[in-house]
């Protein structure tokens, strides 16, 4: 609806022609209503896509478009097949932004994750490049009284992707990029 198009109708209406407001505010507070109307209607079609598309996996020619087409949100909207493809795309998208910070979040609340992470990632010789640790297999006679060094940079090199993955398959933030595995491998390699 546009203000021109309502006008007319809101003449007829003793209290539109004997407000005190100005036309300047009568149209402002005219667009400010159908925009929320609007967003009323956008927020529907959302839920009626997210019940239709519960995974970032699902296609547009995957859903159900003649339902979603004669559906309320969309007729109030006033979509097309075209205009519903453009939202669903750019619901797609918002929702795959809003994972992909919440894969991110789950990253860096993994202990495991952010200490190998760092770890690796830590110059020089990190912290004192190695931590002493006891050797129970060394005899008596092993001159160091059983103590050697692990080089904890090395050790964190060492650590694969794989034993990530395994820490981190039942988290949902993780398992919602199944569909990419690749991806989801390289936001792992670069936080490693």
């Amino acid at each position: 609806m546009t203000w021109e198009g309502a006008l007319p109708q809101l003449q007829t209406d003793a209290r539109f022609t004997n407000s005190p407001l100005s036309s300047n505010q009568q149209i402002h507070l005219f667009h400010s209503h159908i925009g929320r109307i609007r967003s009323k209607h956008l927020d529907n079609l959302r839920d009626l896509l997210e019940s239709h598309a519960p995974s970032l996996a699902t296609s547009f020619s995957e859903l159900p478009l003649q339902t979603l087409l004669s559906s309320l949100p969309a007729v109030k909207l006033g979509y097309d097949i075209e205009q519903l493809e453009q939202e669903f795309s750019r619901w797609q998208r918002e929702r795959t932004q809003m994972s992909r910070r919440g894969f991110d979040e789950m990253l860096s609340e993994n202990s495991f994750v952010e200490f190998w992470g760092r770890l690796s990632k830590m110059g020089g010789d990190g912290v004192e490049g190695s931590v002493k640790i006891e050797n129970e297999d060394i005899g008596e006679g092993g001159g160091d009284s059983g103590a050697s060094k692990v080089d904890m940079k090395s050790l964190a090199k060492n650590i694969d992707i794989q034993e990530m993955e395994k820490v981190l398959k039942s988290d949902k933030r993780f398992i919602v990029f199944d569909h990419v595995p690749m991806e989801r491998e390289q936001w792992l390699r670069v936080r490693r």
